[in-house]
């Protein structure tokens, strides 16, 4: 249970690591859309599954650090052995003055040692590996921020696809009713023999295909409740009515995602997750071939320590006695030949550090595409915006024309009933359109790392 509470803290450590370029706060988002959005947002850092995941990557790299850090530091041995031993001493041969024996004993013996190392000179092979552990561990916070936008994102995405699958069970359960009342109305011509069993038999199954729609849109919603919940870390505390009924009107941003675009194609380095973790895979290649050079060079240690040890003189008084040692000195390691395994290495770290900067240069060329391609879809998906949002507009006005006309008597009930369903379908339509521009720009801002949404990770 201590551990759980430990790994609520870690976020902590990379509270002030990342924060969110103000120039993008200007743009329409989900959570600025929908404040309901915003804490939820926030509470996915600790309370998402994928994010207990990400801030136990978080506790592994930060160890793994500490592991590559521990060769600058000194190394402390100590040893006590406590034992009794039964002896057993005989001569091999008999001189004039000591005649042949054979003597039996017990013996207690208390042997300690203690001893202190450190490193001195290493040719740099130390301080390279505990910078090694330091990229990495930067390079496993850099996916943390990267893994959170995603999570953002994916809750953005599926919060507007909640309000537009509401919609569309409210649709369903519309049609339904509508279905029904024509199916009432045909059963009573029906059973005044107005119409045949042949002419009632449509009405019926559309009755019956309407209630399976209407079931078939609950079962939705109910699944994508609970996944939406799994996924924000929520349990069983959002429910539809937490959903909202629309998806409003949403401005363009064109030029404020222009200037973003133009800033992100002028940088020299990119800073997407990709191009980043690229870099520092380059620089723990440069430290890996300088600690292959040393490979063969000699080290040199310090080393200082105390040892004690009892000893017995059998042959002589008997008496027992014990050597006591304070000792200090450098120590040279010095390994002169391994097989040509060492300039083997060097070669083969050279031909990696080639092989990674031809692919940063690929990679640069694809997301300076990527970037130019995703500024394209938002001008695709804001004029599809705008094509639906104008056909909503129009369904709205066949609405206000269809009941006006029943209020004079000009068109029936039914009719209205089927503007107001075309005007569903319209309204889905342009949720849909709405809701593919606001991930749009989403996307696009986390490719140019300038997505609002990471500011939550400096704000716990």
């Amino acid at each position: 249970m201590k551990s759980w509470k430990s790994l609520a803290v870690i976020p902590l450590l990379v509270a002030n690591l990342w924060a969110a370029s103000p120039a993008a706060g200007d743009l329409p988002l989900p959570e600025s859309v929908f404040p309901g959005l915003d804490p939820i947002l926030k509470k996915a850092v600790q309370q998402s599954p994928r994010m207990i995941n990400q801030t136990i990557d978080l506790e592994i790299a930060e160890n793994d650090r500490i592991v590559a850090r521990a060769g600058l530091l000194p190394n402390v041995a100590t040893s006590y052995s406590y034992y009794r031993s039964k002896d057993r001493q005989a001569t091999l041969y008999e001189t004039p003055n000591t005649p042949n024996f054979i003597n039996s004993f017990t013996l207690t013996k208390t042997p300690y040692s203690a001893s202190v190392s450190q490193p001195l000179f290493y040719w740099g092979e130390r301080r390279n590996t505990a910078r090694v552990g330091e990229i990495r561990q930067s390079m496993t916070e850099g996916q943390y921020r990267d893994g959170y936008r995603q999570l953002a994102q994916a809750l953005r995405g599926e919060y507007l696809r909640l309000v537009i699958v509401k919609l569309g069970l409210t649709k369903a359960r519309f049609y339904r009713d509508f279905v029904n009342s024509q199916l009432q109305e045909a059963e009573e011509r029906f059973a005044k023999k107005v119409i045949s069993e042949a002419d009632i038999i449509p009405a019926r199954i559309s009755a019956e295909r309407a209630q399976i729609a209407l079931e078939r849109n609950e079962t939705e919603m109910e699944i994508s409740l609970r996944s939406f919940a799994r996924l924000a870390g929520l349990g069983a505390s959002f429910s539809e009515q937490d959903i909202p009924d629309a998806i409003p009107v949403i401005p363009s941003a064109s030029a404020g995602l222009g200037r973003l675009a133009a800033d992100y194609l002028k940088l020299t380095e990119l800073p997407t997750l990709e191009a980043s973790t690229l870099r520092r895979q380059l620089q723990i290649e440069e430290l890996n071939y300088k600690n292959s050079r040393t490979r063969l060079w000699p080290k040199f240690s310090l080393t200082i320590g105390a040892s004690q040890d009892e000893q017995q003189n059998y042959f002589g008084t008997g008496a027992k006695y014990k050597n006591s040692s304070l000792y200090g000195g450098i120590t040279i390691n010095w390994q002169i030949f391994d097989g040509f395994a060492a300039r083997s290495a060097v070669r083969s770290s050279l031909a990696r550090r080639r092989q990674m900067e031809n692919d940063y240069k690929q990679l640069t060329e694809k997301l300076t595409e990527d970037a130019q391609l995703q500024a394209k879809q938002l001008d695709f998906a804001a004029r599809e915006m705008s094509i639906s949002d104008r056909y909503l507009i129009s369904a709205e006005g066949i609405v206000y024309t269809r009941e006006d006309e029943f209020r004079r008597g000009v068109r029936s009930e039914a009719e209205v009933s089927q503007a107001k369903i075309g005007l569903y379908d319209a309204q889905i339509n342009a949720y849909s359109a709405r809701r593919s521009y606001l991930l749009a720009i989403g996307d696009f801002l986390g490719l140019v790392v300038e997505d609002p949404v990471v500011a939550n990770l400096s704000n716990k």
